[in-house]
């Protein structure tokens, strides 16, 4: 082996180190667009109307069918991308990316219950039509689990560390995640707000996905946490 041989092969595992790295932040970035258009689609659901939950099913049979699929799919995503963005190097993970690796586990657990819910809602597991308490209680898990999830994405945004390559570009990025983060504690409740505001907490879901996989993507050598 001459002397340059190690050196090419240091070389080429960084390569192929950054290829790996910059997949894994667009899986990331792909999941986060896929939760923030299932999110989207269940603000577009009215509450439950007293007597019609049968009616109420029937008539959200779409949204309620292609945030579960979408749901599905950003769940993997977003958890392979998380899982080998957030991964310990070095030193190992430190304490704010620690929480926010745990952080956005909860989320995607959260996004499990959902799953679960609205495929018991949508298909019909067992014969006959669900009585209206369930329905009611169904949506009320949809609900709270997506309360749980966005208050899970809340503490990831305020404690991952997006990389930069500047002082200006890092408070810049700073700012705008914690302004997205309180988006997301907001948006939380989303029994209390209206549906356009709803509506702004999916999109800002995908914002902030976007932005740090793009971040990661653009500099794959440099560690998130």
């Amino acid at each position: 082996m001459t002397d340059t041989e190690p050196a090419r092969l240091e070389g080429d595992h960084g390569v192929r180190t950054d290829r790996r790295r910059r997949s894994l932040a667009w899986l990331w970035t792909a999941g986060a667009l896929l939760a923030s258009v299932a999110l989207a689609l269940l603000a577009t659901l009215p509450p439950v109307p007293p007597g019609a939950a049968a009616a109420w099913v029937e008539d959200g049979t779409f949204p309620l069918t292609w945030a579960g699929e979408l749901l599905f799919f950003a769940t993997l995503a977003w958890g392979t991308g998380a899982a080998g963005a957030l991964a310990p190097r070095g030193a190992g993970t430190s304490v704010r990316g620690t929480i926010a690796l745990v952080a956005l586990g909860v989320a995607l657990v959260a996004f499990v219950v959902v799953l679960l819910a609205l495929g018991r809602l949508v298909y019909p597991v067992v014969a006959g039509d669900l009585a209206a308490d369930t329905v009611v209680l169904l949506a009320s898990v949809v609900v709270g689990a997506v309360h749980l999830a966005l208050l899970g994405l809340a503490v990831a945004a305020f404690a991952l560390p997006v990389p930069a390559r500047s002082t200006r570009a890092r408070r810049t990025i700073a700012a705008v995640t914690i302004t997205l983060g309180a988006v997301f504690v907001v948006g939380s409740y989303p029994w209390l707000l209206p549906t356009w505001l709803n509506l702004v907490t999916a999109g800002a879901v995908g914002s902030w996905g976007v932005l740090v996989g793009v971040a990661m993507a653009r500099d794959p050598g440099r560690a998130v946490t």
